[in-house]
C-alpha cells in the first residue's frame, strides 16, 4: 500500500537520486584552474566540456531512479520488492564506488592537486540507509502475512 512507512523511505530515495542530477559532485583543482565533475561530464571553470566519458555514471543515476520508482508501486508483490531492494542497495553501492573512480581517473589524468567532494556525493550512502529500513519494513509485513495465513 502506497501508505506505508516503507513506501515514504523509497520516496525519499527518490528524491535523493533526483538531487544528482542538479549539480556537482565534485571539485578537481589544478594549478591552472578547476575541474567540475558533473553527471553529464567534466567542465572546467569556462563551462568548455573536457573529453572524459560519463555516460556510465549518468546511466546508473537514471537506472537508479526507475528501479527506485518502479520498486514504490510494486507493492503488491513484497517478494519482488524486497529483492529490487536489495539490487538497489548493491547499485548505489556500485555507484559510490563509480563516483570515486572518476574522481580519482580524473585527479590523474589531469595532475590533480586537491579534490573538493561536494554534498552530493554522500546521497547514495545515505539512499543505502534508506533502502535497508525500508526493505527491513517489506520484510516484516510479508512476516506478517504468512503468520496470518498459517493462523488462518
Amino acid at each position: 500500500m502506497l501508505q506505508r512507512s516503507q513506501t515514504l523511505y523509497l520516496l525519499g530515495v527518490f528524491f535523493l537520486s533526483l538531487f544528482l542530477f542538479t549539480g556537482p559532485l565534485a571539485l578537481i583543482t589544478l594549478e591552472g584552474g578547476e575541474l567540475i565533475l558533473k553527471n553529464s561530464g567534466v567542465f572546467d571553470m569556462e563551462g568548455m566540456k573536457m573529453d572524459v566519458a560519463t555516460w556510465p555514471l549518468t546511466l546508473f543515476f537514471i537506472l537508479v531512479a526507475v528501479l527506485i520508482f518502479l520498486t514504490i508501486f510494486s507493492y503488491k508483490n513484497r517478494v519482488r520488492q524486497m529483492r529490487l531492494c536489495v539490487f538497489l542497495m548493491l547499485l548505489n553501492a556500485g555507484m559510490v564506488v563509480l563516483v570515486f573512480y572518476y574522481i580519482y581517473f580524473i585527479r590523474m589524468k589531469f595532475d590533480g592537486l586537491q579534490t573538493i567532494h561536494q554534498w552530493r556525493i554522500v546521497l547514495p550512502a545515505i539512499a543505502i540507509i534508506l533502502i535497508y529500513l525500508a526493505f527491513r519494513r517489506i520484510r516484516r509485513d510479508e512476516l506478517l502475512v504468512k503468520a496470518y495465513d498459517r493462523i488462518r
